[in-house]
């Protein structure tokens, strides 16, 4: 019978190997400086952006006012001015958020901070389907085209959103098959990461792929390990340097 601890072990391995997609931290980085800098610029008290996970709101990254309680929090789409922008795609400026009814107050004061004015942009994702929000609070410079503005910032937060997202679902595919592993009794995270993949939707069956062929090679000796991964990276360098000769005809 296959001990959960071993199955946890190798997850923890997997994980290590798995660090840069899972966690992508330099993304989380620049959402950052991004909130940080949009926040100088329309000289508010608050910025933040928010991934659209199904119908939550999960904050990412934020600047200013309440930005350590609101980084981390999850909130539905079904409540409040972000929530709405999520919901619709429509764009957003408030000037007087207390006599909206789509405000929610209370959220506002758990992060200790109850702004006047919202301005908040949908962040449209790869297929111009919304991927999150850009929230700015209390904005004081008046000499600038903001709806413009704040859609310029989310439309570099939308590469940042992109790749968490691929990330987020990385994540998901690994600890689920630790689940399929155990139920099954397997000895080893790779046939249950192939069962997984055969549940997913065509678009993540890449991202599934990478991470069997990581779950794989650690069963390989260190030498065979050694030789594929060199084997994989003469593959990406010539892939890049074919797509550079294309991209260089096609001008």
């Amino acid at each position: 019978m296959v001990k959960r601890v071993d199955l946890i072990r190798q997850l923890g391995s997997l994980i290590v190997d798995l660090d840069a997609v899972v966690v992508p931290e330099g993304r989380q980085v620049e959402l950052s400086a991004l909130c940080a800098t949009a926040r100088i610029a329309f000289g508010a008290a608050a910025v933040s952006v928010a991934a659209l996970n199904g119908e939550v709101l999960s904050y990412l990254s934020a600047s200013g006012e309440g930005a350590d309680v609101i980084v981390g929090t999850d909130l539905a789409v079904s409540r409040g001015i972000s929530g709405y922008v999520a919901l619709t795609g429509q764009a957003l400026a408030v000037e007087q958020v207390a006599q909206d009814p789509r405000f929610a107050r209370d959220v506002a004061e758990r992060t200790g901070y109850v702004p006047t004015s919202l301005l908040v942009v949908p962040i449209n994702g790869p297929d111009d389907d919304v991927a999150g929000v850009l929230s700015v609070l209390d904005r004081s410079v008046g000499d600038i085209d903001a709806l413009a503005l704040a859609t310029a910032f989310g439309a570099q937060a939308s590469i940042a959103l992109a790749e968490i997202r691929v990330a987020t679902a990385g994540s998901h595919v690994v600890f689920d098959a630790l689940i399929e592993a155990v139920r099954a009794a397997d000895s080893g995270l790779a046939d249950a990461l192939r069962r997984s993949l055969r549940r997913l939707p065509e678009a993540d069956w890449d991202l599934a792929d990478v991470a069997v062929v990581l779950a794989g090679l650690r069963r390989l000796d260190e030498d065979t390990r050694r030789r594929t991964v060199g084997l994989i990276g003469e593959i990406i360098d010539l892939a890049e340097s074919r797509s550079a000769r294309s991209a260089g005809r096609s001008r």
